[in-house]
C-alpha cells in the first residue's frame, strides 16, 4: 500500500510526508482539497495542469465552495500564459464562482520564488522547493505553525498581485 492509498484526516494526521512522482502529488492534492472546509491557498509557478486540473481535484474545489457559504480559494500564479490559452478546470470555475475564488499573477518581485505549495484550511500543506521538481514534494495533514507561517507569506504577496485581466472570461 501506498501512502496516498492510506487513510490522512486533515486537522488530525500528524507527521511531515515524503510525496514523491505525478500519482502521489495528484493523490495527496485531491485528498487535502476535498477534506478542506474552509479555504484554499495555492501558490504555484504555473497551476499545473496534470495537478491543479485534474477531474478530482476540480470537482473537490467545487464542492467546497457550493458546500460551504464562506469559502475563500485564492490562487496565485507566476506565468498565467497557458492558463490564459484556456482549457484549465480551475480558471473556468473561478470565472464561474467569483464570490469565492479569485487568481492573480504574481508580483513580479516574487517571480523569482520557485516554491509550489497548497495550502488547506489552516492545517494542511503540500509544499515544493522547486515548482517544476514532482519527486521531492512534502506534506503534512495536521501542522498549524507551519500553514500559519506559509498564509502569512502568501497574504503579502497576495497583497501585492494583481488579478491578470485576461483571465476574466467576457461576457457579450
Amino acid at each position: 500500500m501506498n501512502q496516498t492509498e492510506k487513510a490522512f484526516v486533515l486537522g488530525e494526521t500528524r507527521g511531515e510526508l515524503h510525496v514523491a512522482g505525478l500519482n502521489e502529488m495528484r493523490g495527496h492534492s485531491c485528498a487535502m482539497a476535498a477534506a478542506s472546509r474552509r479555504r484554499l491557498l495555492i501558490y504555484s509557478h504555473r497551476l499545473n495542469p496534470e495537478i491543479y486540473g485534474q477531474s478530482c481535484f476540480t470537482e473537490a474545489v467545487r464542492q467546497l465552495v457550493i458546500r460551504h457559504a464562506h469559502t475563500r480559494i485564492r490562487i496565485l500564479v507566476a506565468d498565467t500564459t497557458n492558463l490564459v490559452r484556456g482549457g484549465h478546470g480551475l480558471v473556468r470555475l473561478a470565472q464561474d464562482m467569483t464570490s469565492s475564488m479569485e487568481i492573480r499573477r504574481i508580483a513580479p518581485e516574487f517571480e523569482g520564488d520557485l516554491r509550489s505549495f497548497m495550502l488547506a484550511d489552516e492545517y494542511g500543506y503540500i509544499l515544493r522547493n522547486l515548482w517544476h521538481d514532482l519527486n521531492n514534494g512534502r506534506a503534512d495533514y495536521y501542522d498549524p505553525p507551519r500553514v500559519r507561517n506559509l498564509a502569512e507569506e502568501f497574504m503579502l504577496i497576495w497583497e501585492q498581485s494583481e488579478a491578470d485581466p485576461a483571465l476574466r472570461r467576457l461576457s457579450l
